[in-house]
């Protein structure tokens, strides 16, 4: 197959569901610093960070259920960085979810937040577009081959792209001028390009069937515990803490999950030894009455698709290295987002057909790029309308999920 051949191939992949693909783009951009979003618009999060000493589960624990005593908590969280309070989810008597934010060390009541907030709306909105996850994660998952295609095809098309990295774009005609930030912008992203189309695959095949298996979280014994979802005492809380400090000194405790169904335990989760994995990978699990110890798994005993499976979510999202690499992420989203817009751009500039009398437009450049569309732009435009017509609904209250 020719070079033009190639192009060919690289346009349409990029082209027919662009609308699609940016608007996936944008919201995963934004889904990796949402986190922070909610802080900055929800004070009840913000913390002096030079207050914050050592990090007190119990004292947590302890105000959350002096805060709410009649309510069933759904987990504790540790903060994301020293500037951030700790949270607790808990259910209410109609189970919907609510956050509570407490000081880290303290324990001190900071204030509440919505459950349906910045991170829910662009981790959902980005995965799966509101609609029932199996069909979400397939459409959005079926995008990650594209740009596969869109790289493997792109290196095809550029000639010597490894000499690209400090060409500056031409100035002297638009068309050109696009086509090289385009083309620059591709160079640079082609790691993060990469990354984001193979872990887009492997969610798509993981919603098909392909979910690696897990070591067991281990089942209560207490008969209370067997007989209904129960909270820990504060006595048997602290009796778990001391118990994960002697039996995983190296685990750092991120989220403790309580039980939501008979029998459950009450799990802790964070990090240790294994690197590329999530919390989960690396949990103990206790009786909620007695505090018995029932499982420890650690990251580092998985199987090879298991930690496969673990490794995508540090690696689409950034989260592996903390903030800086979320802000590495968040740079280079921005830059991919600006390479699937400049793409079809550029394609309008291409098939317009604009007189040289008439002075040019670039609203005929994105009619007539959006026209050849066709199937693409109305399949794109539906998907975005009903994600968007989901989450007035869902945020507002009147459907829940």
């Amino acid at each position: 197959m020719n070079r033009a051949k190639w192009f060919k191939v690289h346009s349409w992949v990029g082209f027919k569901l662009s609308i699609l693909l940016s608007f996936t783009l944008v919201t995963g951009t934004l889904a990796v610093l949402s986190h922070e979003l909610d802080w900055l618009t929800n004070s009840a999060m913000r913390v002096e960070a030079s207050s914050v000493d050592k990090l007190d589960w119990l004292a947590i624990y302890k105000s959350a259920k002096a805060q709410q005593p009649n309510k069933h908590f759904l987990y504790l969280s540790a903060p994301l960085d020293p500037w951030f309070a700790a949270e607790v989810a808990y259910f209410d008597t109609e189970d919907t979810n609510h956050r509570n934010f407490f000081h880290p060390s303290t324990g001190e009541y900071l204030g509440d937040g919505r459950w349906y907030n910045w991170q829910r709306f662009f981790r959902m909105s980005h995965r799966h577009l509101m609609v029932p996850t199996k069909i979400g994660v397939t459409i959005v998952g079926a995008l990650g081959f594209l740009l596969f295609v869109s790289l493997v095809t792109s290196l095809v098309v550029y000639r010597k792209w490894w000499t690209g990295f400090f060409r500056m774009p031409r100035r002297s005609h638009r068309k050109l001028f696009w086509a090289d930030v385009h083309r620059l912008a591709g160079v640079w992203s082609l790691w993060f390009i990469a990354i984001i189309a193979v872990t887009g695959i492997w969610y798509f095949v993981e919603v098909w069937g392909l979910r690696a298996d897990y070591p067991d979280r281990g089942k209560a014994h207490s008969e209370q515990a067997v007989d209904a979802k129960v909270l820990p005492s504060l006595t048997v809380f602290a009796k778990m803490l001391a118990q994960v400090e002697k039996a995983y000194p190296e685990l750092t405790v991120t989220r403790v999950f309580f039980p939501q169904r008979n029998g459950d335990g009450v799990v802790f989760q964070g990090q240790a030894d294994a690197i590329l994995v999530r919390p989960r990978a690396n949990m103990l699990s206790f009786d909620p009455i007695s505090g018995e110890l029932l499982v420890k798994n650690q990251g580092v005993n998985l199987s090879i698709h298991a930690r496969l499976s673990e490794a995508a979510d540090p690696l689409h999202f950034g989260t592996f290295a903390g903030f800086p690499s979320k802000v590495l992420y968040f740079i280079f989203g921005v830059v991919l987002s600006t390479l699937a817009i400049s793409g079809t751009y550029i394609y309008g500039m291409r098939i317009a057909r604009v007189p040289k009398s008439q002075p040019v437009s670039r609203a005929q450049f994105w009619r007539a790029a959006t026209k050849t569309m066709t199937w693409g732009k109305w399949f794109s435009i539906v998907a975005i309308v009903v994600c968007l017509v989901i989450t007035v609904l869902l945020f507002g209250g009147f459907i829940t999920q």
